[in-house]
């Protein structure tokens, strides 16, 4: 995690010695990040450092933001660090979430006879501040793909803990394919490039170089927060087995599904972020003709439009389809009755390219694309807020409050690197036109 104020500031009225200095001071905050991440350092002399710096920066009114996200990004990498541990081969990886809910409630935890654990959730918010006590979830990329199969049909791919009441992936599978990291800000400013229509040549020896005449232009975006509720008996979550089951399947599962929905189709309004669906181009891949198309036609179709109109720059790695679609492709046949079905093992139409299945894609539509393209910023972590509203503590009920702000983008130049469209519409586009009857 990298913190870049330089890039806020209007520097035009400075003097170089002060430019500098600022750099100076940069680069010690991202070194003292560094050294906190690696080991080198501990929290509070991580937490000292980042004072000292905190107190060097003056009253000056452009550095106001920096101070107030100098002070987020340290909490946030707190968490981070707080959520990762060495495994046996020495590798510094986040603890799974079961590790972390129990780590953080370890002081309210006793353990039975026969090794059953149980939790003081009363006690657990009676000494926290609001009567709140509130639990930090990192997520990493293990946590949000889908476990080996043990016998299930093949495209589900996942195997079902017994403890949980639904379908443990935990956040939108997406993330399994985007380009995801964690920032300190709740707005974003990138460059996107414009490019012209030049291509890059073979030179002659002293020859003039090609060079392209795109511009550059900058884009700012807003976090949004995603969040959700549920009150349950204290008693329901004294097991510790089942405060986790609750908060993974009702609350981390439930959560993901709506930030699925926000990444696709956010309005950017309403406290929504701004979804990528409405800047994705549609199938135009009007010379690819197929006899008697079906839905896996379509899949080869939109992949070939996005490998051939990048000359290969893209190479698509997630296909998303409304569960109802999915099943209705496996389900092909030909007339004989015999299945279809020519996905490679592990649900690969071509190799690397994955079908996944949402509910956040509308029954009848399609998406495909290099989603490393897609960029998935976390501004918080995962939190869960176990507390008393109103007259909880009298009836026994615990209120479990789920949050997390984001942001997405996609560059402009990458936008072609998806297209999105109906089944219908690509299987009319690539039918041949027959003539007469």
């Amino acid at each position: 995690m990298k913190f870049d104020f330089l890039s806020k500031i209007d520097l035009s009225g400075m003097d170089e010695v002060s430019v500098k200095s600022l750099q100076a001071l940069q680069d010690a905050i991202n070194a003292t990040v560094g050294d906190f991440m690696n080991d080198t350092i501990d929290k509070k002399t991580f937490e000292d450092k980042l004072n000292e710096v905190t107190q060097k920066i003056d009253s000056e009114k452009e550095l106001e933001t920096v101070r107030k996200e100098l002070g987020e990004m340290k909490e946030i990498i707190v968490r981070m660090k707080g959520a990762m541990h060495k495994n046996e081969d020495g590798e510094t990886v986040f603890k799974s979430v079961d590790q972390q809910i129990e780590e953080q409630l370890k002081d309210f935890i006793t353990v039975g006879k026969h090794g059953e654990k149980s939790v003081d959730l009363k006690t657990a918010c009676k000494q926290s501040p609001g009567f709140k006590k509130s639990l930090t979830l990192v997520m990493s990329k293990k946590d949000v793909e889908p476990l080996k199969s043990t016998g299930v049909a093949p495209h589900y791919n996942m195997t079902i803990d017994s403890q949980l009441s639904v379908d443990p992936r935990s956040q939108t599978v997406i993330r399994k394919f985007a380009n995801v990291a964690a920032i300190s800000t709740r707005s974003l400013t990138y460059a996107e490039f414009n490019p012209g229509e030049e291509e890059a040549e073979w030179v002659p020896e002293g020859g003039l170089k090609p060079m392209m005449s795109g511009t550059l232009s900058e884009v700012t975006i807003n976090a949004g927060k995603v969040a959700l509720g549920t009150k349950v008996t204290e008693e329901t979550l004294s097991d510790l087995p089942q405060l986790v089951a609750e908060v993974r399947a009702e609350i981390i599962n439930r959560i993901g599904l709506k930030e699925e929905e926000g990444i696709l189709s956010g309005t950017g309004s309403g406290g929504q972020i701004k979804g990528i669906g409405s800047d994705i181009p549609t199938f135009s891949l009007t010379t690819l003709k197929v006899d008697k198309p079906n839905t896996y036609d379509v899949i080869v179709g939109m992949y070939t439009q996005i490998v051939s109109m990048s000359n290969m720059a893209y190479r698509p790695n997630l296909v998303l389809m409304h569960p109802l679609d999915y099943a209705q492709m496996q389900l092909t046949k030909d007339v004989n009755g015999q299945y279809l079905r020519p996905f490679r093992i592990g649900d690969e139409l071509i190799q690397g390219l994955r079908v996944e299945t949402s509910t956040a894609i509308k029954q009848g539509d399609i998406w495909v694309g290099d989603f490393n393209y897609l960029n998935i910023r976390d501004v918080w972590v995962l939190t869960i807020t176990l507390g008393w509203e109103n007259d909880d503590f009298t009836k026994n009920m615990v209120t479990i409050l789920g949050e997390k702000r984001l942001m997405v983008y996609i560059k402009k130049q990458y936008k072609t690197a998806f297209v999105k469209d109906k089944i219908a519409t690509v299987i009319e586009a690539i039918t041949p036109v027959t003539v007469g009857g």
